[in-house]
C-alpha cells in the first residue's frame, strides 16, 4: 500500500490562515490593550509603593531613586527606577532598572534580585547578636589605621547585639550620629538555608528614603533620634504588603518582613560615604562588633 505524498499547497494554504488568524488576533488584542488603558486603573501607584520600595530594601549596593510608571496594559505593568552602584568614590552614571507586574500578579526585576560586590559580602557577615570578638574589632581597628583618615567609605557596622530603637538613639547621641541619606538599618540579616522554602532571603536594610516615591521631597531627617521615625516608617510601610505580592523576584517574603518590623531592632548600619575617621571612632564602643569596608575613595571636591 503506497503511502499518499501530502499536498503541500494545502499545507502551505493552512499554514498562511493560521499565521493571518494569529496576528489578527495580537493585533486584536493590541488594540483592546490600548483603549483598556484609558479606562482601566492598573495601579501604577501600588507597583511603585510595594515593589520599588521591596527593591530598594533588597538591593543597599544601589542608590535607588526617581522611579516613573511607564503605561500600564492589560498583560503588564512596568516600572522604571534610576540607581547607579553605592561607591565610595564619583557618581558612576545612572542606569535604568525595570519591575515588570503582568496580569496574574507576578513580578519580574532580573536586575534587583538582590545585593552583589563587596558590599553583599559585608552584609552576609551580620548576624543576629554574634557578641564580641575582641580578635576582629583589633582587625578592624588594624585595616582603617592603615589607611588615610580621609577617605570616604561605604561601609557595615556590625553590632555585637541586637539594638532596641531606644539603645541606638541612645548610641546615636553618644556618638553625635546623625540619621539621614547615609545611614540604612538593618533589621534583619539575610539567610539561607536549602531545607527551606524559600531556600534564600535578602538581607532587610532600610532607610525612611526608600519610600521617597511617596513622600514630600523636603524630607527632614531626625539626627540622633532618626530610628524612631524610620522604625515608624518601616512599620507604615510593611502595613500596606498583602500576603499576595509576590516578593520572590527581590528575595524577600512577606513573613520575613512582617517578622522584622514587628520586632523592630537593629543588627547593623549600612553607611554611605562616611569618615574612616568617624568609623574608627565607632570600634572603641564596646556595642560595636566590627566594620566591615566596601568602598573607599578621596572626596576629589577637598583636593586642591
Amino acid at each position: 500500500m503506497n503511502a499518499r505524498e501530502p499536498d503541500w499547497a494545502y499545507v502551505a494554504r493552512s499554514l498562511v490562515k493560521v499565521m493571518a488568524v494569529t496576528a489578527a488576533l495580537l493585533l486584536a488584542f493590541s488594540a483592546v490593550d490600548r483603549v483598556l488603558w484609558v479606562f482601566i486603573d492598573f495601579d501604577d501607584e501600588r507597583v511603585a509603593q510595594v515593589y520599588a520600595t521591596a527593591a530598594r530594601v533588597a538591593n543597599p549596593d544601589k542608590r535607588l531613586s526617581h522611579g516613573y510608571g511607564n503605561g500600564g496594559g492589560l498583560l503588564e505593568t512596568t516600572y522604571t527606577l534610576w540607581g547607579e552602584p553605592r561607591r565610595a568614590g564619583p557618581r558612576a552614571g545612572a542606569t535604568e532598572y525595570e519591575i515588570v507586574e503582568n496580569l496574574f500578579g507576578t513580578v519580574r526585576a532580573p536586575s534587583l534580585d538582590g545585593p552583589s560586590g563587596s558590599l553583599a559580602d559585608a552584609i552576609g557577615f551580620v548576624d543576629v547578636d554574634p557578641g564580641v570578638d575582641e580578635v576582629l574589632t583589633e582587625k578592624a581597628r588594624k585595616t582603617i589605621d592603615g589607611l588615610p583618615q580621609t577617605l570616604d567609605a561605604v561601609a557595615v557596622v556590625e553590632f555585637a547585639d541586637s539594638m532596641t530603637t531606644e539603645r541606638l538613639v541612645a548610641f546615636n547621641r553618644r556618638h553625635r550620629t546623625c540619621g539621614g541619606a547615609d545611614v540604612s538599618y538593618i533589621y534583619s540579616p539575610s539567610y539561607y538555608d536549602d531545607s527551606s522554602e524559600p531556600a534564600s532571603l535578602n538581607a532587610v536594610v532600610w532607610n525612611r528614603g526608600m519610600t521617597e516615591d511617596n513622600i514630600q521631597a523636603d524630607l527632614t531627617y531626625q539626627c540622633e533620634t532618626e530610628p524612631v521615625a524610620a522604625l515608624a516608617e518601616f512599620r507604615r510601610w510593611v502595613g500596606l504588603l498583602d500576603e499576595g505580592d509576590d516578593l520572590g523576584a527581590f528575595e524577600l517574603d512577606y513573613g520575613w518582613l512582617a517578622g522584622a518590623a514587628e520586632e523592630g531592632v537593629v543588627h547593623g548600619l549600612v553607611v554611605d560615604r562616611w569618615k574612616l575617621a568617624d568609623l574608627r571612632k565607632l570600634l572603641d564602643d564596646p556595642e560595636v562588633r566590627t566594620v566591615r569596608l566596601a568602598d573607599v575613595a578621596f572626596d576629589l571636591g577637598e583636593v586642591g
